[in-house]
């Protein structure tokens, strides 16, 4: 299943928290006109490169649902933040 939630935190050298909750969902939404507008380049570039377009497909989804409980950590001496897919 794809992820549908990313929790992002920042932090500052004061101690402040910034937490936001984006919702992926409407990524999704939001990208799925151009996935199908882009269709007919992707099939003629699998076809071009002799790739099978289920297969391209199969593994998209693989690596969308693979990204589900991710968490990224960064820090800087000023700030730090985190990145928590869900």
């Amino acid at each position: 299943m794809i992820p549908f939630v990313a929790v992002v935190r920042l932090r500052s050298q004061e101690s402040r928290t910034l937490r936001l909750w984006i919702p992926l969902l409407l990524i999704w939404l939001l990208l799925l006109p151009l996935g199908i507008l882009l269709l007919p380049f992707i099939f003629t570039a699998c076809l071009v490169c002799r790739v099978n377009p289920m297969r391209l497909v199969a593994v998209l989804w693989q690596i969308l649902s693979a990204l589900t409980d991710t968490q990224l950590d960064f820090e800087h001496r000023t700030a730090g933040g985190s990145l928590h897919i869900l």
